[in-house]
């Protein structure tokens, strides 16, 4: 049958959650500021060190929410409500599980590998105390999964960016404690960091009960238990790989170079997942809809809305990286004041290797939609594991810990093609059509835009001309080139319809 495209919803939806996005963004760039002057460099890396092997444990956690993501829009699409409610049940049920595996798991970690680390005697007690409140609030975290899923499949946006609004705000009360308090200053942001992250789980979970599916209790169905494990266990095994590879590359940072370079590189991490906050946001409101129109046999609409989300993700990630690669040093030193040594360099290429990664976002949504992730996600698990083994290889050798993210580069461009190849032969895609309207004015844009950012750059006298010229060529020129050369005649129009959409709302 066919999808209706929700134009408006996906504007509402993305306006509300780029809201959101300035309000949370701003304030976690000051907190960075504040918490690495509060803390200084050891402990701010120490931190970021013991963050890192926490999120490792919580790849379950991201892999069963993306998992009942899509069951439910699949439902949804579908319109199913009998089968949405047994989802919902099986999912808590999974989650409850999940939840006691996980803490095992973090328990073990902390008994026996903590201690191994490159952690200073002093400072082991502070470590244990961030790492038990990570695992705390990731438990809590996994057993809210089916609830704030269910929120994303409903496109319920604006309510959960309220609750993100007044979690940031939080955060930022918790660094003027952190300044105040004579406690010690590691421990107490953990303590305090605790409790907002667990006041937004429970508001998740509050909001999400409005809805009839979830009044439902765990359900136990052998059936549509093995249809979504074998679907999340495809999942787990890609983000448990991807966290190896991510965190990983923390620790063999750490055991090679010190602590120092893990500040500059956990500055470098921390400008890459706002980047990405940002631009998921647009993503995040599109998702649903992807489903949900494969939900209803619908893949001409499917394919639109991937072409569509593909070209708009572009434009913004290149409107947003680009500058601050030309600017890094002199945005670092402003937000920073002293940042660590190595972390401009470290920042450049990570925004170039994000922007290679995320090119095929929703060609690998898409697959995930029509649920024959088998081969994609063993193809994606293999080349994660052999990026992080490649990278402990050439740092034994004596290579830069640059290498990593240079590895991680090449990574994405064989992703890249792993996910284009997957969604043409399951979603119908063509790819010979991708690299004529896609990827072809998308070289063009590229290399339009670089050459004008740098004309920019030379001409003006001084730092300050050359940044309001190069801000004035991304935000005016670098559009409205790219509406003309990376959009077709329909895409335009759905573009400024989007756009009034979100100025009329």
């Amino acid at each position: 049958m066919a999808f209706q495209i929700n134009r408006k919803k996906i504007a509402k939806n993305t306006l509300t959650l780029y809201v959101r996005q300035a309000i949370t963004m701003f304030i976690s760039f000051f907190a960075v500021r504040v918490t690495l002057e509060q803390l200084g460099v050891e402990d701010y890396g120490l931190n970021n060190l013991v963050g890192s092997i926490v999120a490792m444990f919580s790849f379950i956690n991201g892999s069963m929410g993306t998992a009942v993501q899509r069951f439910y829009s699949f439902e949804i699409g579908r319109e199913n409500k009998d089968r949405l409610k047994r989802i919902f049940g099986v999912g808590l049920y999974l989650h409850f599980i999940v939840a006691t595996i996980t803490l095992v798991i973090s328990e073990f970690f902390a008994l026996f590998l903590l201690g191994k680390m490159n952690i200073p005697p002093d400072r082991m007690t502070a470590a244990h105390v961030v790492f038990q409140t990570g695992v705390a609030t990731l438990v809590l975290g996994v057993v809210s999964v089916p609830y704030s899923a269910m929120l994303r499949a409903r496109e319920m946006f604006s309510q959960t960016a309220l609750v993100e609004i007044v979690q940031a705000f939080l955060r930022l009360g918790v660094l003027y404690l952190l300044v105040i308090l004579p406690f010690d200053k590691l421990v107490a942001l953990s303590l305090l960091n605790f409790g907002v992250s667990f006041g937004g789980i429970l508001a998740f979970v509050v909001m999400a009960r409005q809805f009839e599916e979830t009044h439902s209790g765990p359900i136990r169905d052998q059936n549509l238990m093995k249809e979504m494990l074998k679907f999340v266990s495809l999942l787990i095994l890609t983000v448990l790989t991807q966290l190896l590879n991510t965190q990983g590359i923390v620790m063999l940072i750490n055991l090679f170079f010190g602590l120092t370079i893990n500040a500059a590189y956990a500055v470098a991490a921390q400008v890459q997942h706002a980047i990405n906050a940002f631009v998921v946001n647009f993503k995040s409101s599109m998702v649903p809809q992807i489903v949900a129109a494969y939900g209803a046999g619908d893949l001409k609409s499917m394919h639109r809305l991937i072409d569509f989300g593909t070209k708009v993700t572009f434009l913004m990630m290149l409107m947003i990286t680009l500058p601050i690669i030309f600017f890094t040093r002199m945005i670092l030193t402003l937000w920073l004041n002293n940042p660590p040594m190595y972390a401009a360099e470290l920042v450049m290429l990570t925004l170039i290797a994000i922007n290679v990664s995320s090119f095929t976002y929703f060609h690998y949504q898409g697959v995930h939609a029509s649920g024959k992730i088998v081969q994609q996600q063993a193809w994606m698990s293999g080349l994660y594991l052999l990026s992080i083994a490649f990278v402990f290889v050439l740092f034994k050798l004596g290579f830069s810990f640059y290498a990593a993210v240079i590895v991680n580069m090449v990574v994405g461009v064989l992703q890249v093609w792993i996910n284009l190849f997957y969604a043409r032969k399951y979603i119908e895609y063509s790819v010979l059509n991708f690299t004529k309207t896609i990827v072809l004015p998308v070289i063009i844009v590229s290399v339009f835009a670089v050459g004008c950012f740098y004309v920019c750059s030379v001409v003006a006298n001084t730092d300050c001309a050359r940044f309001i010229l190069v801000m004035v060529a991304d935000i005016v020129f670098l559009p409205l080139i790219s509406l003309w050369v990376l959009l077709n005649r329909d895409e335009r129009n759905q573009f400024f319809g989007f756009m009034k959409k979100i100025c009329v709302n």
